[in-house]
């Protein structure tokens, strides 16, 4: 009897990690994400928006209340609580930059291959 109770019991317990977890978000956590989201509704930043249900959504967002916020993706627009989100994050302007110079080098080397080619195949 007593060996029924703890299997069912560990089967519950593995089964629901849910209820065993904290379900009150970090208020230090919140304050960070609320402020990202005001800085990137200043700025109109493109966001990637993690949440804690594993979603990944990338997009621009809107508006900024108290508990939550609207992020526009992929031509929709939804309501996320700062609760649910683990992390929000974004590409600096350097980092577009180095992508545009990396791929400007790319084709001038590529050029200056063809070049090179060309040139010694006459020769």
């Amino acid at each position: 009897m007593i060996n029924k109770l703890l299997i069912g019991f560990l089967i519950c317990a593995l089964a629901c990690p849910r209820t065993w977890a904290d379900s009150n978000p970090d208020q230090k956590h919140l304050e960070t994400i609320k402020k990202k989201v005001a800085k990137c509704v200043d700025q109109q930043k493109r966001v990637v928006v993690e949440t804690n249900d594993g979603r990944r959504l990338e997009g621009v967002i809107h508006e900024a209340g108290t508990d939550d916020f609207v992020l526009s993706y992929a031509g929709r627009t939804t309501t996320l609580s700062y609760g649910d989100v683990k992390k929000i994050s974004w590409k600096s302007e350097a980092w577009r930059q180095v992508k545009i110079m990396a791929a400007a080098a790319a084709v001038v080397g590529i050029i200056a291959g063809i070049v090179v080619l060309a040139g010694g195949l006459k020769g």
